[in-house]
């Protein structure tokens, strides 16, 4: 007999890719590009690792967070300006 489909309990993970942390409930910061601008949603509720502060999204949280991009990129969404700066990484090739 097939055992009923959870999707939330088979995408939780016990522990953290770093491969000694352990995954607690916490929030992270989601931070993305969206038409040449930065956007910073606050308080996102994340499963985060205890040593490397890694957090992993659930796919409801992930919804949410597209439906907010969404409005922002249509400009429905009223975000305080902030300022920020965007660097590129130059390495020399290694031989």
């Amino acid at each position: 007999m097939d055992k009923p489909h959870d999707e939330k309990k088979e995408l939780i993970p016990d522990t953290c890719n770093c491969g000694r942390g352990r995954l607690r409930h916490g929030v992270t910061e989601y931070v993305t590009k969206v038409s040449g601008g930065v956007l910073i949603i606050k308080n996102v509720p994340a499963l985060v690792c205890d040593l490397c502060d890694e957090a992993y999204l659930s796919p409801e949280a992930s919804r949410e967070i597209d439906k907010i991009v969404q409005d922002f990129r249509e400009g429905k969404l009223l975000a305080k300006p902030i300022a920020a700066g965007e660097v590129e990484l130059k390495m020399k090739e290694v031989a």
